[in-house]
């Protein structure tokens, strides 16, 4: 969303507040679309313990209400940098030669949007990040606790919590009654990097071991493009740059599956008569 007076393209979404730790936790909070109004929880159709927990921003008269709902959507991040830098530079001793080239940007963020389906835990049949290794783990309150007939001790909501408090991924479920996969900050990433982006290494022949060949210079050198990356983004590349899927160009910083810059070894020879 670009708005007068803000930066250009930034992203529009939800802000975490970590998860639902247990039954209170979820009574306390500012009420999800799914919050069951019965005070009836069901884990495969109400907000459960381990969902994620959004932040209250806004309501319709522009105050914080108690509900999660589009009123609560914010900035959650610019992928416009607060600058870029490069920096290039030749090293000569004797015949050897080497160029390098940095560059680099700061400041800007990456909606790593590829990761949506790789960690929502939704499909049995999709391939999911090890992130999701770190996801909101139930257990039982009081592991002697009787379940009701026919039930678990993960359908009794008065007796789950979360085993690690301090995640930010959510529980498992494949129905997603809370949207935890929804556009929020926990897709959102430092994009800031540096990175070697050239360097060339060569050597310059002697003109009196060459000169008997009739040649007049001899160079042979190697090259390396896109050597080291320094970042801390989690996807592939974080030069993500203008999306391709958007044809007038108001898309910046979505990473949705784009191609990494590759790393390219070359060599050759300068040969002059």
């Amino acid at each position: 969303m670009s708005e007068v007076g803000k930066s250009l393209y930034n992203f529009y979404g939800y802000v975490t507040d970590g998860v639902y730790k247990d039954l209170e936790d979820l009574k306390t909070s500012p009420k999800p679309a799914k919050y069951p109004v019965d005070g009836v929880f069901n884990r495969t159709n109400t907000v459960w313990v381990g969902d994620i927990k959004y932040k209250d921003i806004s309501g319709p008269n522009g105050v914080p209400d108690g509900v999660i709902d589009e009123y609560d959507r914010t900035n959650i991040g610019s992928p416009m940098p607060k600058f870029t830098f490069g920096w290039t530079n030749t090293f000569r001793y004797k015949n050897f030669d080497l160029s390098l080239f940095i560059n680099g940007s700061y400041g800007n963020k990456v909606m790593n949007y590829m990761s949506i389906n790789l960690s929502n835990m939704k499909s049995s049949w999709t391939n999911q990040l090890s992130s999701v290794k770190n996801r909101a783990r139930l257990v039982p309150i009081d592991a002697d606790k009787a379940a009701a007939a026919g039930a678990n001790w993960y359908d009794d909501i008065t007796n789950i919590t979360v085993a690690n408090p301090g995640t930010s991924i959510p529980r498992i479920t494949t129905g997603d009654p809370n949207d935890n996969d929804r556009i929020s900050d926990r897709y959102v990433e430092n994009g800031s990097y540096i990175r070697l982006k050239n360097i060339t290494l060569g050597y310059t022949f002697p003109k009196r071991m060459i000169k008997k060949f009739g040649l007049e210079n001899v160079r042979i050198y190697t090259n390396i493009q896109n050597l080291l990356t320094i970042t801390g983004y989690d996807g592939y590349d974080p030069e993500v740059g203008a999306s391709t899927a958007d044809s007038k160009g108001y898309t910046y910083g979505v990473d949705n599956g784009r191609y990494p810059s590759p790393t390219v070894y070359s060599f050759g020879l300068n040969v002059s008569f």
